[in-house]
C-alpha cells in the first residue's frame, strides 16, 4: 500500500481527527467505550483541544493513517501518570474496506516503537470479546488475554478483554 501514509495529528489536524473518529463510532458501535452520539455532540474546540497534547500536559500518540488523502484509520498510544512504564492503546480503527491490508498493524508498529522509546516495558489494550478479528489481530501481535473482563459501558451486554503485550528493550 504505497500511497498509505501515518502522521502523528496535531491540534490543526482536529477535522481530519473528528472526521475518522466519528467514522469509527459509526461503523464500529460495538468496539469503544464512548458513542457516536456522545462525540458527535462535541464542539470543534474540544476537538482541537483533545490534540493539544502540550497544554493537557499528556504523553500520548495520537495517528490517523490516510490512504490517497483519506483517513482510513486511527490509533493512540498513552501514557498516563504516574505508571511511565505502561503504553495504553485507544480508539484502534481501520476502515472496513482496507482491513487485512496492514494498516492496523503498521499503527502499533507506530505505538510500540514510541513505547520502547519510552522506554514502556508494557503495551495495554482492551478489546470487545466479540470482535474476534480485532482479538486475532492483537494476539498475532504479541498480546495476551490479561485480567478480568469488563462492561464495554455501563448496562452493556458487551465485554471487553485487556490484554497486554511485554516489551523487551534492546540492550
Amino acid at each position: 500500500m504505497s500511497e498509505l501514509d501515518i502522521k502523528i495529528l496535531t491540534p490543526e489536524d482536529w477535522e481530519l481527527y473528528k472526521t475518522a473518529r466519528l467514522n469509527s463510532l459509526k461503523e464500529s458501535p460495538d468496539s469503544f467505550g464512548s458513542t457516536y452520539n456522545q462525540e458527535a455532540a462535541l464542539l470543534d474546540t474540544e476537538w482541537r483541544s483533545r490534540l493539544d497534547l502540550k497544554f493537557r500536559e499528556i504523553d500520548a500518540l495520537p495517528l490517523i493513517a490516510e490512504f490517497k488523502g483519506q483517513p482510513v484509520g486511527i490509533a493512540w498510544g498513552c501514557i498516563h501518570k504516574p505508571n511511565l512504564k505502561v503504553a495504553h492503546i485507544y480508539q484502534m480503527w481501520v476502515s472496513p474496506e482496507l482491513r487485512g491490508k496492514g494498516i492496523a498493524k503498521s499503527l502499533l508498529l507506530k505505538i510500540e516503537g514510541w513505547a520502547l522509546g519510552r522506554r514502556c516495558s508494557l503495551m495495554v489494550l482492551g478489546v470487545t470479546t466479540s470482535n474476534e478479528v480485532a482479538v486475532n489481530l492483537y494476539r498475532s501481535f504479541g498480546f495476551v488475554a490479561a485480567g478480568q473482563l469488563e462492561e464495554l459501558r455501563a448496562d452493556s451486554p458487551l465485554l471487553v478483554q485487556p490484554m497486554t503485550k511485554e516489551l523487551n528493550h534492546a540492550v
